[in-house]
Parts: C-alpha cells; structure tokens; sequence
C-alpha cells in the first residue's frame, strides 16, 4: 500500500489550493493536481477536508463550500477572507523573518522574497528589508529540521552524528524523533536515545548529519516540551528603547520586564537562549533600540549592523 504525503506536505498543499477557489468556478480536478503536485484523486480528498474548514462562528456562509462531481469541483463558496490581498504588519514581518531563519532559509530564497512583496503598504520596504536581514544566518537548518520532521511524522528511526559541546566528542546515535520545539530562537530535537535507552534532547545546530534508517518505532502517547531552562537560569540582556519606540510584545520577546526610565526611554531586560537570537531582534529595532550589555550581545549587534550596512550597499 502507498504511503500517504506527511502531515506537513498535506498541510502545505491544503493552503495553496486556497488561492485556486473562487466562486461560482467550476475546476478540472486534473489542473488543481498540476498546481500543486499531486494526483487528480489526492486532490479530490484535499477537497473534501477543506469543506471541513471555516472560521468561527462556522455557520454555513463561514465555510468553503464545494461540491466534487466527477472530474471537476465547482466552487460554491470560497475560504472566507481569501478576496483580500493578504498584507503584513511589521510585527507580522518580524516574527515570520524570525522563524523562516530558525527553520533555516536563506536571506535570498523565494520565501523571504514573497514576505518582502506581501508586507503592508504602511511599512517602509527598506525598515522591512532590514527586518529581514536581519534575521538572517549564513547556511541553515532547514535541510535536516525537514529529515527529522519527515522521521518524527513517520516513526523512522534515524543516525544521526552528534556533537556535545559539554565534552567537545562528536559521536554517532540511533535515535527515535519524537518531536521537534523552538525555545527562545533554538531548535531542539526530543527523541529516545537508543544508545542509553532513555530520552534526551538534542540542539539542531549541534546535530551534524541526520540518515533515515528506514526501520520504524512506536511513539509515546505523550512527549514532554519542557526542553530548556526556564528564563531565571538564562543570561540577561538590557536594551534600552528611544521614548517614542513601540516596545516589544511578550510573545515575540518572552520572558521581557520593562522599567520606564525618568526621561521617557525604557530598559528592556530579557533572558536569551544565544547571542544571536537576542542581536538579531536589537538589530530589527536599530534607531530605536540600543543595545547596553553584556559586551557580548552589544559585540554581536554591532557586528550584526556593519554586515548588514554592507549588504545594503
């Protein structure tokens, strides 16, 4: 028996069928396969889950409504909102620019670029730009968060070649991928460690290769996502935001406290994962943002600007 698309390829295929759904169309289920790289027939069960979809308060005018008669779909009503171009705040920006980094993109790939198309009219196209530079890193992770997610989706066992920055030994594991969690900008790999027999949690950036090995394992029913320490054991960055700056929101800069200065400017004190993580949101908020200790995050975003001025031109 065939296997099916994992549950982030249907994902994915699901969300760019939208677009192709106006109403009062009738479709070739052939040209909608075409689109989005599947058979006729998987296209036609795509269908059938997306009239399952709506939004609240799902009454009938709040979902897509088709109906699939042979080789074609005739489309009664399309997914609410979907005749509204879609636009960005820059917050939306920033926090999609954050993650397409975590999951590895380059700074030129056709998704930044999209994000870049997409971002509101309000937004200035170079502040935006910025935004996105600056979340950028050179190589990525994508490749292998893609292996692993694929093996977890799959229950495949995998090889994978480790380095533990505790001992500085680098050494090969077979591990059962249980699932995958982004804690404060890292990526982190829980599995089962089969050397030891015990689960264990694995940095992304720290794994140097990833090789299915085609056999399969049985999943726990519940997987623990608590991968990290929480805030109190983290370094503290402090930045210092102009009096006119907006300030960060909670979500996108977990774990923030805010202390509103006598002159109207406010220090930002927040716990951070890497250097990195925490340069790259400083380095987003330049002209408005400063960033005053330690020397290593003040080191990384000064670094940060110059590379970015430089790719700027």
């Amino acid at each position: 028996m065939a296997k099916g698309p994992d549950t982030a390829t249907r994902a994915r295929r699901l969300l760019a069928l939208l677009p192709h759904l106006r109403r009062n169309e009738t479709i070739p289920l052939a040209r909608l396969a075409a689109a989005v790289g599947c058979t006729p027939a998987e296209v036609a069960a795509d269908l059938t889950t997306l009239t399952m979809c709506g939004v609240p308060p799902f009454t009938p005018f709040d979902m897509i409504d088709l109906l699939i008669e042979g080789d074609s779909v005739t489309v009664n009503l399309e997914a609410p909102g979907i005749e509204r171009p879609l636009r960005l705040t820059i917050a939306e920006a920033r926090a999609l620019g954050a993650a397409l980094d975590a999951a590895g993109f380059a700074p030129r790939s056709a998704l930044r670029q999209k994000l870049l198309a997409v971002a509101a009219d309000s937004v200035s196209t170079d502040e935006l730009e910025r935004t996105v530079r600056a979340g950028a890193a050179p190589g990525g992770i994508a490749d292998l968060y893609a292996t692993l997610a694929a093996a977890a989706d799959e229950h495949e066992k995998v090889l994978i070649t480790y380095f533990t920055g505790s001992t500085g030994r680098t050494s090969q594991r077979v591990v059962h991928p249980w699932a995958l969690v982004n804690r404060l900008g890292t990526w982190y790999l829980i599995a089962l460690c089969e050397g030891v027999g015990e689960e264990r949690v694995f940095r992304l950036d720290r794994i140097r290769d990833a090789l299915g090995t085609g056999e399969p394992f049985t999943p726990p029913t519940m997987v623990e996502y608590a991968v990290t320490p929480g805030p109190e054991h983290l370094p503290v960055a402090e930045i210092r935001f102009a009096p006119d700056a907006v300030l960060p929101d909670t979500r996108s800069w977990p774990g923030v406290v805010f202390e509103t200065l006598g002159d109207g400017s406010t220090i930002a004190r927040m716990p951070y994962q890497t250097v990195s993580w925490i340069a790259r949101r400083v380095t987003a908020r330049l002209g408005e943002a400063e960033a005053l200790g330690p020397a290593e995050v003040r080191d990384a975003v000064r670094t940060l600007a110059e590379t970015l001025l430089r790719t700027l031109g």
